[in-house]
């Protein structure tokens, strides 16, 4: 079973938290002390790997004690079934589930109940378990007396009818009554063998009337039997707050000393832990310390070393680590390698961000008791102490403990919330009533907030810097060609870019849709300016009917460039050049590849996008094409003209039906148009390096 939502009422700071959805991988943003290690906490104690009940008198909200009540519901948790559970389950009830979801409670008493839909489950026992406990009702033998055989017949009948009708006060009653029956039935005693095999088979009958009714009386319904199947496949929850780096050196029998005296350190719990889960145990090896045999003490450690080597492999196959002990007396070495760095060195020795990773992967392993599937994995403020480019690695690694497992985990840092995915962000807030959580970017309070306008401006893919109104585009080229084009147009009194609208270039569609999304949970205007492709119709998609209309508080929208210039087909920011002009620029910018492909320039095929026309030809003549050296060519060029009337028809109508577009949706959102006349002078033709380019207009 698979959580996807929970909820916790009546714990510590959290009156009711709501319903929270969760993903495979969910991120809980908010300030510190907001409340969101309570609610890991609480959702932990549902089900935790080792007994940790929930406790009405420490963890019962202040302020509330005339309310307390031990049958308040602490946690819910919403489970999905997979399809072999939902299969599983109608063997056990002979009844269709209904839904793949199921809701669980649990209580300050520590007690499950699972929701079941009213009626689903009756309160009975399977037909099934009735037939299999009647089936050691005797037979009857073959020499008995008609009146005997009808009569034991009809109380046999009797009493099965009465079991599978969960009538078991009646059946309790069966025993006397049939018991007088059926002496009444016998024949004559000296009527042998007859009267001895019915006295036989009445004894008989009667011992097992006994036997059923105390197993029909444990016997569990079908309800019950319902029940214990989803309790028992309760994932287990596994928190893990604690994520100090250690050292894999001690001496031993210091150590053994402070377990002796119950005064451990954290480092010395921490190389337990490593002996643990390498087979190794301290009092063995603190006498093997004090022993002249140092050949076979080595092979053990070896073993040891091979061991723990091994159970990394098999349960983290992302990460490769070797493990190896060395010992001199009571002194224990750790040394680790991985497949980055070969070099085998101490572990203490290594950066702090490897033995970060390192015992971050060593306490899972410890914490889940080797089940590395199936659990719920929580995680308070992880990479806290990390550099932010180690955090961006822990991101990963995170989503790859999520492949197997769910994991949610609290954080108020901006470099750990993957902005990729927008959906595993949930914001918590502070109320009169406590903390509650959302999926909805926009109802967060400002330090929430802050967090994932920090993470925005942040990202490594490119630095953001946002302002109230926003324009996103796919690339850095868009950013580049539209910065200039709206330059020139606003120079000719044409539809341009507003002056406090901000460009952010994207990574590709996919990237620009979750920018946006963060935006627009910010409260902040935008219009998203995608490629007309089967990746950029995705990404609007997405966007309009994933976002805009569930979030949208306001004004944003998002359009695909063909829709902007009327053009039918594949469109993207390079198309509203001339196709000869930029396949003149093409020939500058790869001029020696062509040269060696023995070709003046590449021969496009005519279909899609004129970049991906390029891209295809490039690659058919032997080399990969740079789009990028082409954009800065043309740049440079346009930042040399003056007006719009320097450029080419196509191009300028084009630029101007996207700027357009643009400012009718920044209308909507109060922003300026430029309505000056336009004042247009002969077009100057942006020089190409090979072929004449002309306006669309038949100017030249």
């Amino acid at each position: 079973m698979q959580p996807v939502a929970f909820r916790v009422q009546m714990y510590r700071s959290v009156i009711d938290s709501g319903w929270i959805e969760i993903n495979p991988m969910t991120v809980l943003v908010g300030k510190n002390e907001s409340g969101k290690t309570t609610l890991l906490k609480a959702l932990h104690k549902f089900n935790p790997h080792s007994p940790e009940p929930y406790s009405m008198d420490s963890e019962w909200p202040r302020g509330r004690r005339k309310d307390r009540n031990s049958s308040q519901v602490v946690c819910s948790v919403r489970f999905r079934f997979t399809e072999e559970e939902i299969e599983e389950l109608a063997q056990i009830t002979d009844v269709p589930l209904g839904s793949p979801e199921i809701e669980i409670t649990k209580d300050y008493k520590g007690r499950f109940e699972v929701r079941f839909t009213a009626d689903l489950f009756p309160n009975r026992l399977h037909p099934n378990a009735i037939d299999k406990i009647c089936e050691s009702l005797p037979k009857l033998p073959d020499q008995v007396g008609n009146t005997f055989r009808e009569k034991a017949e009809a109380s046999a009948a009797e009493a099965r009818r009465l079991a599978h009708e969960g009538r078991f006060g009646d059946f309790v009653k069966l025993k006397p009554e049939q018991a007088a029956a059926l002496q009444e039935a016998m024949s004559p005693a000296e009527l042998a063998p007859h009267h001895q095999h019915e006295q036989s088979h009445l004894n008989d009958y009667l011992a097992k009337i006994d036997q059923i009714n105390a197993r029909l009386s444990v016997e569990p319904s079908i309800q019950k039997r319902a029940h214990e199947f989803v309790v028992k496949r309760i994932p287990t929850f596994i928190y893990m707050t604690d994520y100090k780096a250690f050292t894999g050196s001690a001496q031993l029998d210091q150590v053994k000393g402070r377990k002796d005296r119950n005064q451990l350190t954290d480092e010395d719990r921490t190389l337990l832990m490593i002996l643990s889960l390498s087979g190794l145990d301290l009092d063995e090896e603190v006498r093997k310390g004090g022993e002249a045999d140092r050949e076979q003490r080595q092979y053990d450690l070896d073993d040891a070393s091979a061991t723990l080597t091994r159970e990394i492999s098999e349960r983290w196959r992302q990460k490769k680590y070797e493990v190896q002990f060395r010992a001199d007396g009571h002194h224990f070495y750790t040394f680790v390698k991985d497949e980055r760095d070969p070099a085998l060195i101490r572990l203490e020795e290594r950066s702090k961000g490897f033995q970060w990773f390192f015992s971050f992967d060593l306490m899972f392993m410890h914490e889940s008791a080797g089940t590395f599937e199936g659990c719920v994995i929580l995680l308070d403020e992880p990479g806290l102490h990390l550099h932010p480019d180690a955090q961006r690695d822990l991101l990963k690694r995170l989503r790859a403990y999520a492949e197997d497992n769910t994991l949610l985990y609290t954080t108020h840092l901006p470099f750990m919330i993957d902005l990729q995915r927008p959906g595993d962000v949930r914001v918590l807030s502070e109320t009169p009533n406590g903390p509650v959580v959302t999926e909805d970017l926009t109802l967060g309070q400002p330090e929430a907030k802050f967090v994932l306008q920090a993470a925005l401006g942040m990202s490594g893919a490119a630095s953001y810097l946002v302002a109230q109104r926003n324009l996103v585009v796919e690339g850095v080229d868009d950013f580049w060609f539209l910065t200039e084009l709206s330059r020139l147009l606003r120079a000719s009194g044409l539809p341009h870019l507003p002056d406090d609208v901000h460009i952010t270039p994207a990574g590709g569609a996919s990237e620009a849709v979750y920018i946006a999304t963060i935006m627009i949970g910010q409260k902040l205007e935008v219009v998203v300016l995608l490629d007309t492709d089967s990746a950029g119709e995705t990404a609007w998609a997405k966007l309009v009917k994933g976002w805009l209309t569930k979030y949208q508080t306001t004004p944003s929208h998002a359009f695909r460039l063909g829709e902007c210039t009327g053009a039918s087909g594949e469109f993207s920011i390079e198309d509203v050049f001339e196709r000869d002009y930029y396949l003149g620029k093409v020939a500058e910018a790869c001029k020696k590849q062509l040269a060696s492909a023995g070709v003046d320039q590449p021969t496009l095929d005519g279909h899609g996008q004129l970049v991906k026309q390029v891209e295809r030809a490039c690659e058919a003549l032997g080399f990969h094409f740079n789009k990028g050296s082409v954009a800065k060519l043309i740049r440079t060029e346009y930042a040399n003209l003056k007006t719009a009337g320097e450029l080419p028809g196509v191009t300028r109508d084009a630029a101007v039906a996207i700027f357009t577009k643009i400012c009718e949706a920044l209308k909507e959102d109060g922003g300026p148009i430029p309505v000056e006349p336009a004042k247009l002078g002969r077009p100057k033709r942006p020089r190409a390096s090979s072929g004449r380019a002309t306006g669309s207009d038949g100017s030249d």
